[in-house]
């Protein structure tokens, strides 16, 4: 298996909407135009390439210097278990050891998964959620 996470490409930003689309996130993606934009004004978009074909995707908000969020991480189905998430957490987050990244962790098996990364939970976050 050759695998490759780097920063995402002009190229890439339809393959990475259908990866989401196919996923779980098709109510965040539907419009083309709209995810393109989320795309070019995120701080950190990096994509998970297997055999050139892409089948991971994070996206990192941050200041470079004390707080993070991933708001999005997916890695393609047939492809979970590799690694491929870990790697890709690893790319937003190691960076700078002194940035607190926080995450959502509502979908099946994420809370497992970042606890496994060394994320813990934390009980005094609040948001105000969209309409």
């Amino acid at each position: 298996m050759s695998l490759e996470i780097r920063a995402i490409s002009e190229q890439e930003i339809e393959a990475v909407r259908q990866l989401l689309a196919s996923n779980g996130w098709a109510h965040r993606v539907t419009d083309s135009a709209s995810f393109e934009l989320l795309i070019n004004n995120s701080d950190c978009c990096i994509v998970a390439l297997k055999n050139d074909a892409v089948v991971g995707f994070a996206r990192g908000i941050t200041d470079h210097l004390s707080n993070g969020y991933i708001s999005m991480m997916v890695v393609a189905s047939e492809c979970r278990r590799q690694g491929i998430g870990r790697k890709l957490v690893a790319a937003l987050t190691t960076e700078n050891r002194d940035i607190t990244w926080v995450l959502r962790a509502s979908r099946d098996g994420a809370k497992e998964f970042f606890a496994h990364l060394g994320f813990t939970p934390a009980t005094d976050a609040m948001e105000l959620r969209r309409r």
